[in-house]
């Protein structure tokens, strides 16, 4: 699997993630589901998106060591 797939992989279960706890969101709504959210949702959210900046910036630097080393692979 490349970088790139699993980046997609993440990018859609990050979606359905947040667009899963955007439903429950729009019908749970107390200080539970605050302290829920706080203590559940945004530290997955937060890893999520540092996984995919982190893939980024490995697919770079693959393309520039390809690239450096002459390998046509993109």
């Amino acid at each position: 699997m490349s970088l790139s797939d699993s980046k997609a992989r993440l990018n859609s279960a990050h979606r359905d993630l947040m667009h899963a706890w955007y439903r429950i969101e729009q019908a749970w709504r107390d200080d539970t589901s605050r302290a829920f959210k706080e203590r559940s949702i945004d530290p997955i959210d937060k890893q999520l998106r540092a996984a995919m900046n982190a893939l980024d910036m490995m697919d770079e630097t693959l393309r520039r060591v390809r690239n450096e080393c002459g390998d046509d692979r993109s």
